[in-house]
């Protein structure tokens, strides 16, 4: 019989939960919508939670934004993103002590890697990386089932990555999370339509008028997918993975992967080099059950 985890994917306004199998099949699952103010709440609000769903379960799994120390064994937050007040937590060990179970902390860009590898759009590759886009760039590569880690715990962290040169003033927005993150697409497109950048405006409306066939929303989805695809192309050289999945909420977007694959046909055309590997771009499976399925894979090959 299969063993049974809780696993806890962590984000600044919700807490999502699910019952993963050694399978990593994921058996029923839920939310609670709710933000927290420190750590100690949000202990407080896991150990509940690990009470009241995690019965027949033989560990904790946990998700979170943020670098996660592999090597201390206590889950210890470094940044924590949105969450800053994780910042230096060792949050499996306080977990841990206040659940009564064994408990694993994973970077959530880490863990959707692993979970796409597991039962998703990675299945069957030897190396094959997740980006997720959202505010920034996260996501994960994972080479023979397991996540690159890096002499820090930092590999993988995509949205540090420099699309131009740090001038004095520069901001994150000139980074490549900046170019393509949704806010990028976002910007790329409302210049195309001659409009200021106005954050009230979100991907459902982008897409609406990509969808319609407008015209100036079209441009700017091209201009975005040539930007994205000229970093896919930097990371095919430097990784060569099997596939790179795209995830976050724009990936369920046809139109994009659409634009991303006619722009990466030109760029392989322009360069003519017969010994590339052109990049193989697919749509990530598993949306945010990913990081429920991640971190267990993450827990079970520690």
């Amino acid at each position: 019989m299969a063993e049974k985890y809780l696993a806890l994917d962590i984000d600044p306004d919700y807490i999502r939960w699910g019952i993963v199998t050694s399978e990593m099949t994921l058996e029923r699952q839920g939310v609670l919508e709710q933000s927290f103010e420190d750590a100690h709440a949000l202990v407080g609000a896991l150990a509940e939670l690990v009470r009241s769903e995690g019965g027949g379960t033989s560990a904790v799994c946990v998700s979170v934004p943020g670098t996660v120390s592999y090597d201390d064994c206590q889950g210890t937050v470094i940044g924590g993103g949105r969450l800053s007040y994780l910042d230096g937590v060792a949050l499996a060990a306080e977990l841990s002590f206040a659940c009564g179970l064994p408990v694993t902390a994973e970077n959530d860009g880490k863990a959707c890697a692993l979970g796409e590898y597991a039962a998703g759009a990675l299945r069957g590759s030897r190396i094959g990386v997740v980006l997720v886009i959202g505010t920034g760039i996260g996501g994960g590569i994972v080479v023979d089932g397991r996540v690159l880690r890096g002499a820090h715990d930092f590999a993988g962290e995509f949205s540090y990555i420099r699309h131009a040169p740090i001038v004095g003033g520069s901001r994150m927005r000139d980074a490549m999370a900046g170019l393509c993150s949704w806010q990028g697409l976002r910007r790329s497109i409302l210049s195309a339509k001659g409009l200021q950048d106005d954050d009230s405006i979100h991907g459902h409306e982008l897409f609406a008028w990509i969808n319609a066939g407008d015209d100036a929303a079209l441009r700017g989805l091209h201009e975005y997918a040539k930007d994205l695809c000229t970093w896919i192309f930097n990371l095919q050289c430097i990784v060569d993975p099997d596939a790179i999945a795209i995830s976050g909420g724009i990936s369920v977007q046809p139109a994009l992967l659409e634009a991303l694959h006619v722009s990466m046909r030109s760029m392989m055309a322009d360069l003519q080099m017969s010994q590339m590997p052109k990049p193989n771009i697919v749509l990530a499976e598993l949306g945010a059950d990913a990081k429920l399925i991640g971190a267990v894979r993450s827990a079970l090959v520690r």
